[in-house]
Order: C-alpha cells, then structure tokens, then sequence
C-alpha cells in the first residue's frame, strides 16, 4: 500500500553535469518543495525536479559550456520569494546586502523577476570579470520562465465548481489548459510559481 503524503516540507537537491566539458559540474537547489511521507521518507516528486532541471539545472550546465572563459565549479542556488518575510518561508535564505549582484530581469511575461547573486569579495579586475561571467550565465534563466497568460479569476477552476452559469465555460477552460499543456507541460508550474528571485553562491 502506497505512502500518503502528510506534511509539505522544503528540501535541498543536487545535480552533477553529465557532460566532461565545461567548468560547471555540480548544482544545488535549496527550497525545493517535497514532502513527508508517513513512513518519514522525504522525497521530490518527479515532476518537480524535472521542472527544475529543465528551467535551470540543463541551462546552467549548457551556458557554462558555451562561456569558456567562466571558472565557476560549484552554484547553490534558494529559490527566493521576495514579498513574504523569512518567518513565513519555511526554509532560511542568505541575507542580500549592497555588495551583492542583482541581475534584474529583461524578459517581458517571466515570472523569474531577479536574481542575486552573492558577493565573492572580488575587486578590481577579477569582480568586473566574475560579474561579466555571472550575468551571461544567468540571465538566460528568465526566458525559461515565461508563463503562457493566465484566464480571469471568474474562469478558475474555484469559480466554475461553485457557479453552475460559470460551468458552462469549463470545456472552453479545458481546451485552453490542454493546449497550454501541448505547447509547455510545464505551463501551470510555472503560473502558479511560488518564488520570484533566486539567490546564488558561486564556488
């Protein structure tokens, strides 16, 4: 008999390059969402980590291959809602000071709006390099997180189960939902993204 998930939780996941070129090999996510079975296993679904390796594990990976002067190795990476406070988070995320990189988003419709990255202490010649590589490995993140629009409030799925008028409209929403699905599987995902920033360290 099948576990039944009980508790929602956030977990750290980590991803190696499977490529031997590049100077990026190892990834990891923070504030990942899982759960607790009832037997105390802590998992991700597959669905889930298959959204973030898509959007930016894969990326990451790929642009480093093409940045060959980029010598970043190791990236730990919060998932980072900016409008909640840490005590609603669920999980700690680094404190963002002045000295840190903000890579604000150039992308009209993403849903990824900033990324910040954390201060190596660089000066001179070294940082205006690190941030140069840093800002051409990551800004092409925010094109990955373009979410097809979403349908009036009056049209979710909340709307048409309590009002039999609005029900009338549920095939038309199911066809708009299929074809979101076809053109992106992960188009709900990404609507209902619950961060907008991410925080990253660069070893």
């Amino acid at each position: 008999m099948s576990q039944i998930p009980t508790e929602k939780i956030y977990l750290e996941i980590g991803f190696r390059s499977p490529e031997t070129d590049g100077n990026l090999k190892t990834i990891e996510l923070l504030g990942v969402p899982g759960q607790r079975l009832n037997n105390g296993e802590c998992v991700v679904s597959n669905k889930t980590k298959s959204f973030f390796d898509k959007l930016i594990v894969r990326e990451l990976f790929r642009q480093s291959r093409l940045l060959p002067n980029c010598n970043f190795e190791y990236l730990k990476i919060w998932l980072y809602d900016t409008e909640i406070g840490n005590n609603e988070r669920g999980y700690s995320v680094p404190t963002i000071d002045e000295g840190d990189l903000e890579i604000s988003c150039n992308v009209p419709g993403s849903k990824l709006e900033r990324i910040y990255v954390l201060d190596n202490e660089l000066t001179g010649q070294e940082r205006q390099s690190w941030r140069r590589n840093a800002e051409n490995l990551f800004n092409p993140l925010f094109i990955k997180f373009i979410a097809p629009p979403e349908l009036p409030s009056l049209l979710s799925e909340e709307s048409i189960a309590n009002n039999p008028l609005i029900q009338l409209f549920k095939p038309f929403v199911e066809v708009i939902d299929k074809t979101n699905e076809t053109i992106d599987k992960y188009a709900k995902m990404k609507q209902s993204l619950f961060f907008n920033a991410l925080i990253i360290q660069i070893d």
